[in-house]
């Protein structure tokens, strides 16, 4: 079953499962000051920082339950809890209510991605993977190309509140085409228990796998960079630059053109390359970009659009390492995909949402902050390589000499 132009139509959806996550942050970060007027408080930063602490604690329960009853019921639950509450953020009358319905919007909104990833594991090989993990990425960008921009029209003519209305349609369009257009894909063979004492023994057993956690936070320190430039730039930006909303919407709106250029670009790499080559090419450009982007904005008053080019690069190099780990992650957890993608997200999410509590602590308006914050995820993300690959080689010896 497979599109008109050869990308199978279970793929689309996941991807659009995926794309959950950058309308749900991207697309109300133009109407970040208009809730703070609103509401008359500072702080809307925590709001996006309580939704990534929701999508890290509930992917470890959509895990296990969609490797005991399929990948299908569980994202029922998750599509339709998800459109609760962005009901809730719609009608949330004070920052606390506002916060706490993003955390019930994330409790629902992660089993798209946590049992996407698990959907492409039951279905791909390894080198497979990658190329769907990269064109998952791909098509899922669309999501931050087009979320903030739709969002800046949306806060200009009908409020920040709009964005949330258009939130709840998604997870019931989701709910719907999860219904009538997806296979269930968990193999019969691979059910496993549930019950608590399983559970964490499966956990257990995956924590202790260096691969999986050093990919993990590779991924994860990553990703967590470029949500410090996503939760801080609203009230950064808006204010050095005297930015309107739609105006920001659109700068914004290039994240999503850059993961765009990282998976095609990737996608031309893996016809000759695996993924483990192509991570080791690019795991060390973060860093780099991001101090450069550190060092210019700390000495001089920088124009927008060199913040704008060096930032764009940071998020094409971070997604040229992204799905390359998702892929290398899971690959030898074929059994207990949900489980491990259930680990792997929650830790990335974990690391995501420190960045975004960092941010909320130290933004002081300057772009150099930002950078800073950046400049040490892509420390933190080169670190985590090393580690994985001393442990990679340590667990291959290991195979060796048994």
């Amino acid at each position: 079953m497979h599109s008109s132009h050869g990308v199978p139509r279970w793929l689309l959806l996941v991807a659009a499962m995926a794309a959950i996550g950058p309308v749900s942050i991207d697309m109300y970060l133009p109407g970040f000051p208009a809730i703070e007027r609103e509401f008359g408080v500072r702080g809307v930063e925590t709001t996006m920082a309580a939704y990534l602490v929701g999508i890290a604690v509930s992917q470890l329960f959509y895990g296990p339950i969609s490797d005991r009853f399929g990948r299908k019921p569980p994202l029922y639950f998750g599509f339709a809890l998800y459109a609760l509450g962005a009901a809730g953020c719609a009608l949330a009358s004070s920052m606390p209510a506002l916060t706490l319905m993003r955390v019930v919007q994330a409790l629902g909104g992660s089993a798209g991605f946590v049992i996407g990833r698990a959907i492409v594991r039951d279905r791909c090989e390894p080198h497979e993977a990658a190329r769907a993990f990269s064109l998952l990425m791909m098509i899922a960008a669309l999501g931050p190309v087009l979320a903030p921009v739709a969002g800046g029209f949306v806060v200009t003519h009908f409020g920040w509140r709009g964005t949330f209305v258009f939130q709840v349609a998604l997870g019931l369009v989701l709910l719907a085409a999860t219904h009538f257009a997806l296979r269930e894909s968990r193999p019969e063979s691979a059910v496993t228990p549930l019950n608590l004492a399983s559970v964490l023994r499966t956990y257990v057993r995956l924590c202790k796998d260096r691969v999986l956690v050093g990919y993990s936070m590779v991924g994860g320190f990553g990703m967590g960079a470029l949500f410090s430039y996503v939760t801080g730039a609203p009230t950064v930006l808006t204010q050095r630059y005297e930015l309107s909303p739609q105006q920001f919407g659109l700068l914004i709106g290039l994240n999503g053109l850059a993961f765009m250029t990282a998976s095609r670009l990737n996608m031309i790499a893996l016809r000759t390359m695996g993924p483990r080559q192509i991570l080791g090419r690019y795991v060390w450009m973060p860093v780099l970009l991001g101090a450069a982007l550190l060092a210019l904005t700390s000495l001089w008053p920088v124009p927008l659009w060199m913040v704008v080019a060096l930032q764009l690069s940071f998020f094409v190099t971070v997604g040229r390492v992204t799905p390359h780990v998702a892929a290398l992650a899971l690959a030898p957890h074929g059994a207990e995909a949900g489980a491990a993608s259930a680990l792997m997200g929650a830790l990335q999410s974990s690391l995501a949402m420190l960045n975004g509590f960092a941010v909320a602590t130290f933004n002081d308006g300057t772009v150099s902050t930002l950078a800073a914050i950046m400049t040490a995820g892509g420390a933190l993300t080169l670190a985590s390589y090393l580690w994985v690959g001393a442990a990679s080689q340590s667990q291959e010896g290991l195979r060796r000499s048994g």
